[in-house]
């Protein structure tokens, strides 16, 4: 027998304009790193690093520091798969001057991220407070952000692009007056690629009937290849970084794995890292386990991303 299941009527939501909502980080909260470092608040790596022992988490740290400029030197690939928090915690404009450095040859993350990073690009502000806007029935039901990623979608179906760096040549294409805390943006003008891994259901734009699922999917999809390439330029002797994301990326990262074994491909001198608030089991499991024993190094450093992204930036650039 075939059955037809009742579904809901997207075409009923109510929207709000997002200069009404509450958000928790502004475009004002965003350190610039290199304004910092222009001001004369140079920092010596090599004194700094002095400082730790050579003992637990901090011998660790100690190595993936050197892992890092080890295959920065080497021109080998860096992969970073980031979190949405590390974007919404005013982090932005280290990973963009991360990527100025070459310290970042693909970032990696999820749709979440996309939406935060349209969100300060054009309206300065960012993160909702979920708690009293679910109760109101306004979580995430903000027109004007619905909008730009449904447009920021189309513009990357349209320019052959994957998602997340169409995403960024939206931002620029548009004008975006915060275009510099843009991610995407500069990662596509630094011309390496910016991967989006949309799991559908999982963002407040899939709650619109406006988001272009269809095309959503092909563009996941297309950046899921385009990941998929660079972790296998990154089995020799490159790094993986995962800084922040506990269920997704990992999952992603172990079947592009998968893909590069299955294709012939022998990881080498392989460096894997996780930051994070906890240890996470499919961190633990999928990226410094079971996908480079006996072919590499790995390494669990636990603390929040608001301190570990600038403490990581100044060891590799001061």
């Amino acid at each position: 027998m075939k059955r037809k299941f009742e579904e809901a009527n997207l075409g009923s939501i109510r929207t709000i304009p997002i200069e009404n909502r509450r958000s928790k980080i502004s475009v004002e909260q965003i350190v610039d790193p290199a304004k910092l470092q222009g001001n004369g608040a140079r920092v010596n790596a090599s004194e700094l690093l002095a400082f730790f022992p050579d003992v637990l988490a901090a011998d660790s740290l100690k190595k993936v520091v050197k892992a890092m400029q080890e295959a920065k030197t080497a021109s080998r690939e860096i992969v970073w798969m980031v979190g949405a928090h590390t974007i919404k915690c005013g982090l932005s404009l280290y990973l963009n001057a991360l990527i100025e450095a070459g310290y970042i040859t693909t970032i990696a993350t999820t749709g979440s991220s996309t939406i935060h990073d349209l969100e300060l690009a054009f309206f300065g502000k960012t993160s909702e407070y979920v708690e009293d806007e679910l109760r109101a029935g306004r979580f995430g039901m903000a027109a004007e952000t619905a909008a730009r990623y449904s447009d920021a979608c189309l513009h990357a179906w349209e320019s052959g692009l994957g998602l997340g760096n169409g995403v960024g040549d939206y931002v620029g294409s548009e004008k975006a007056p915060h275009r510099s805390v843009s991610v995407f943006h500069k990662a596509n003008s630094a011309g390496i690629p910016a991967t989006v891994h949309v799991s559908f259901g999982t963002d407040v734009t899939h709650q619109h009937p406006s988001f272009p699922a269809a095309k959503v999917g092909d563009l996941t999809m297309k950046d899921f290849r385009i990941f998929t390439q660079r972790v296998q330029r990154m089995f020799d002797g490159g790094v993986a970084i995962v800084f922040g994301s506990a269920v997704i990326l990992p999952e992603v990262f172990l079947k592009a794995v998968s893909i590069n074994y299955n294709l012939g491909y022998q990881p080498s001198g392989v460096t894997a890292a996780s930051f994070d608030m906890l240890p996470q089991y499919r961190v633990t499991e999928n990226v410094l386990g079971r996908p480079f024993k006996g072919a590499g190094n790995a390494y669990a450093i636990t603390g929040h991303h608001e301190i570990m992204l600038p403490l990581l930036y100044f060891l590799l650039t001061g």
